[in-house]
């Protein structure tokens, strides 16, 4: 490629990302009508939480606006709310979003992750009684909690703990005792009210807890929203995520308000009913989407803003069809292709640089791989290619299916939610035990194609085929790396430090981290440097392919990564859509985390080819690939440290 189309690729790559940072954080701030404060709160035993508040630009000690506070899932972080603290904060609602405890960058729990989410819904109680006591710009009678998955839970342990207090001081006020006898007083009622921290919570993507006995505990206004398609649908009352037909879980919720004599016989989706004076509002939400899909959803935000609308008694001059956090994700996305694409001329740039200039492939060298790679085209049968490319994104999809059953017996303890010191995510040790298997099958099918073309007399050199290189020139291929994988993460903590920008789109997103994830990430690299150093070999040899095509022969190559992936998630979510219930079920966490992988991989593919013709090997791609992909893997998760 020439030096000229460079430097235009680094222009626009630059743009993109410039651009995309500051309409993000424009969007982030709705267009600066709300500040995002960051935070990190110490709590008990030395633990901390780290998060956001995004805060109305009219909230202040004299004017006082309710608030939200909102925790992602299981696996995922505090920008996964955005969404929800975009449209809520520019409608007068003040916004908390956090990383919850193991998650992002806050610390580790005391007790092991499911006892906390019991103890203290994973950090969601300690930053009520942190807001209600010490944000003087928010309205304490006014403070309501959401979450998404495992948050949907901490949301109800959290109602139950308030609701808890609040019945215990209405039970002793009530004795003959009390203050007024059997009679509650009004000292009495002002003091369970002022133990009743939380006026309204939401649930969204968790309604297993929807009991009788649960909201025997809760005293708020309270909603849910559950995904008709849900992947976790399977274990409910009727067996699937349609609760229209009077699901028990939605006509518990409703008949939680009335009176044993007035209880229904069924109830509407998406129908208010009770008082949110009195703490008696309920909604049942069902729309037809994922779990996942959630935090992609117009439906689910539009929920959320009549929900907490409704249970504050707001009437908001917006509509709730008037969404500009969909805007956000788009221009996200266009800084998360672009700082991908800055990778290819940064590259090429700092090869021009003396001290990697060596590392440079020479235009001879260059044309002598191209001559041997056509050499090999054209002696080579198609079906030999085809039948070892499908070989190898099938065995993928195979994969996918032993590391969903090995990683139980390998990682018993994080697949348990128990603490360790080291591998100590759960989901990159299941996909780490995924690409392992991926290499072993990648590493076999690589040697039997060496073979097959050394009988056929069309076998490459070491050299050419991209292994060669000194003991030198690896040390300056890997500092090359740490200067590329610097400059990759360089910009999204410059963006997130000056703009509050990030560069997400969906479940995909690279984020700042804390520098205890680097030590996550050492423990992996190792494992996934295998895995890309084979992927770079297939993509360069095995998935070069007899097209003329440079560009076809990436998207061939890219598609060989991720069609495994594609064949699995297309098998569990064509099931669940024509049935009602997930192909993997209790497993169904497995295939899903793997989606940004299709992604991820589709590009790990074009870094790698492009890194190739620019070197001669297939080192720098594999590095780069490692660095990168992996710390993204790592900073996105839960980290089961203790």
């Amino acid at each position: 490629m020439e030096k000229k189309i460079l430097r235009r690729l680094l222009v626009v790559s630059v743009l993109m990302i410039f651009v995309s940072a500051c309409l993000s954080g424009l969007l982030q701030t709705s267009f600066g009508k709300v500040e995002i404060i960051n935070f990190k709160l110490p709590t008990e035993k030395g633990q901390w939480l780290s998060g956001q508040i995004f805060k109305p630009e009219q909230s202040s000690a004299e004017h006082k606006v309710p608030l939200v506070i909102t925790e992602h899932g299981y696996l995922n972080n505090k920008h996964m709310q955005d969404l929800n603290a975009i449209e809520l904060s520019r409608r007068g609602i003040a916004v908390m979003t956090f990383d919850a405890y193991y998650h992002g960058k806050s610390s580790s729990a005391s007790e092991p992750l499911m006892k906390a989410i019991a103890a203290n819904g994973e950090g969601m109680i300690p930053l009520v009684e942190f807001a209600y006591q010490s944000l003087d710009y928010v309205d304490n009678d006014r403070i309501g909690v959401m979450g998404h998955s495992m948050g949907g839970m901490s949301a109800w342990l959290t109602l139950m703990h308030y609701g808890s207090q609040y019945y215990a001081a209405i039970e002793e006020a009530k004795a003959p005792d009390s203050e007024g006898g059997e009679t509650i007083t009004d000292n009495e009622q002002e003091y369970a009210n002022s133990l009743n921290k939380v006026a309204a919570g939401l649930p969204v993507g968790n309604i297993r807890l929807s009991s009788e006995k649960v909201f025997s505990q809760i005293h708020a206004n309270m909603g849910i929203i559950y995904g008709q398609y849900d992947e976790g649908n399977y274990d409910l009352s009727q067996g699937n995520g349609d609760l229209s037909n009077n699901a028990d879980e939605g006509l518990v919720a409703v008949n939680s308000i009335f009176p044993e004599a007035e209880q229904q016989s069924g109830f509407n989706v998406g129908q208010y009913y009770g008082n949110a004076k009195n703490q008696t509002l309920r909604v049942v939400y069902n729309p037809k989407q994922t779990h996942e899909w959630a935090h992609f959803s117009k439906k689910t935000v539009a929920y959320t803003v009549d929900f907490f609308s409704h249970a504050f008694e707001m009437s908001p001059q917006i509509k709730n069809t008037n969404q500009i956090w969909i805007w956000k994700e788009l221009v996200s996305f266009i800084g998360l292709l672009g700082i991908f694409l800055l990778i290819f001329p940064a590259a090429f740039f700092l090869l021009e640089i003396p001290f990697f200039k060596q590392l440079k492939l020479a235009k001879e060298q260059s044309s002598s791989i191209a001559n041997a790679l056509q050499t090999v085209k054209s002696t080579k049968k198609s079906s030999v290619f085809w039948i070892s490319w499908t070989l190898n994104w099938i065995f993928s999809a195979v994969g996918i299916i032993v590391a969903l059953n090995l990683d139980k017996v390998i990682f018993k303890s994080t697949s348990n939610f128990i603490s360790v010191k080291w591998f100590a995510q759960p989901i990159t040790n299941y996909i780490l035990i995924w690409a392992m298997f991926s290499s072993l099958i990648g590493a076999a099918l690589f040697v039997w194609k060496y073979k097959l073309e050394k009988r056929n007399n069309a076998e490459l050199s070491l050299d050419q085929s991209g292994l060669k290189i000194g003991l030198n020139n690896a040390g300056k291929t890997f500092i090359l790396a740490l200067c590329i994988y610097g400059l990759f993460f360089g910009i999204v903590y410059a963006a997130e430090y000056l703009l509050n920008a990030d560069f997400k789109f969906w479940i995909l997103g690279v984020f700042t981290f804390n520098a205890d994830k680097l030590l996550v990430w050492l423990n992996y690299l190792p494992f996934f440097f295998m895995f890309y150093l084979i992927n770079a070999l297939l993509i360069n040899k095995l998935s070069f392919s007899n097209i003329k095509s440079e560009k076809a022969n990436m998207i061939v190559a890219g598609l060989g990564s991720v069609l495994g992936i594609m064949l699995i998630n297309g098998i569990q979510y064509a099931v669940l859509f024509t049935t009602g219930n997930a192909f993997w079920q209790e497993t169904r966490l497995y295939p899903m985390v793997l989606l940004p992988f299709i992604f991820l991989l589709f590009t790990a593919a074009i870094i790698s080819r492009s890194l190739y013709k620019l070197t001669g090997n297939v080192w720098l791609g594999a590095m780069v690939n490692t660095l990168i992909i992996t710390m993204i893997g790592v900073a996105n998760t839960a980290t089961l440290a203790p």
